[in-house]
């Protein structure tokens, strides 16, 4: 199923210190572009963002905003780096035992010799935080492209039948056309009043009539309206195709037009110029 390019989603998590929350908003665009909001003071971060964000998309023009701040339930659980107060703690007990001091390391003997550090190293790094809820966004930006993706397939593929329709529409009056056609011709002939060898005039008339005709047109639009219907079932990308065969229709349409001298079938044309333009205004939403 075709996805949309307009979509919103969020996500959060918290852990090693940090809160995260992502938000992703996402509009049409021919191409793709990534834009990542805050973060400015983690430039490597902000990085990782954006390359993890292009993966996840093909088309469209994607805002990433992120807020990120300390989590301060767990500062309150530890604000000292454990490993080290304990590291400094049991050189200060050997030295006392080595040397037989009177008194035990006290805290300030701690603080004296720098082992009330704050907690850091690899619980310090809110990449893997951000990362997380940014997939949580991202996951449910996608959703919600799908989702819209179900109601857009459903008007394009409403289009589509209206343009099958008006091409069978002026399929089933070709022949009646080709019928006046050869018709005005062979009275303007026998107007001239002049003598006209039957075979010559018959293979004029054929010559007027295959000017005329538009069954190769016809058959071109058919297969374009087929492949369309075919690429609305696809779970790729598939809006650039669909923009191309929206021009290819409307090339389609424009010589049929041309070549048309039938009042009914230009009326047909007409309409189906409208279509082929609502065509192409909706697969600018396709991914």
């Amino acid at each position: 199923m075709i996805s949309s390019m307009t979509g919103f989603g969020m996500g959060m998590a918290a852990g090693s210190g940090w809160r995260a929350e992502v938000t992703l908003r996402t509009l049409n665009n021919r191409f793709l572009s990534v834009r990542v909001r805050a973060l400015h003071d983690r430039p490597q971060v902000q990085a990782q963002v954006e390359e993890a964000t292009k993966r996840a998309f093909k088309r469209g023009e994607v805002g990433v905003s992120v807020s990120l701040e300390r989590d301060a339930i767990a500062g309150e659980d530890q604000i000292f780096s454990e490993e080290t107060v304990e590291h400094y703690l049991t050189g200060l007990r050997h030295v006392v035992e080595q040397f037989s001091l009177p008194e035990q390391p006290t805290l300030s003997d701690l603080i004296a010799i720098g082992a009330l550090q704050q907690a850091s190293g690899e619980d310090d790094d809110p990449a893997p935080i951000i990362d997380m809820a940014l997939q949580k966004a991202i996951a449910a930006t996608k959703e919600a492209r799908i989702h819209e993706g179900e109601h857009l397939a459903g008007e394009i593929e409403r289009i589509l039948d209206g343009i099958s329709s008006l091409v069978a529409q002026v399929e089933e009056r070709l022949p009646e056309v080709q019928r006046e056609l050869r018709l005005r011709m062979k009275e303007k002939i026998a107007s001239l009043s002049v003598e006209v060898d039957p075979t010559r005039m018959e293979m004029e008339i054929a010559l007027v009539v295959e000017r005329y005709d538009v069954q190769e047109e016809i058959a071109r639009l058919q297969g374009h309206v087929n492949r369309a219907r075919s690429l609305l079932t696809s779970n790729e990308p598939v809006g650039k195709e669909l923009d191309f065969l929206s021009q290819e229709m409307l090339r389609e349409v424009n010589t049929l037009g041309s070549k048309s001298r039938d009042l009914a079938i230009n009326g047909l044309v007409i309409d189906m110029k409208l279509a082929v333009n609502a065509f192409k205004e909706q697969v600018q939403n396709v991914e």
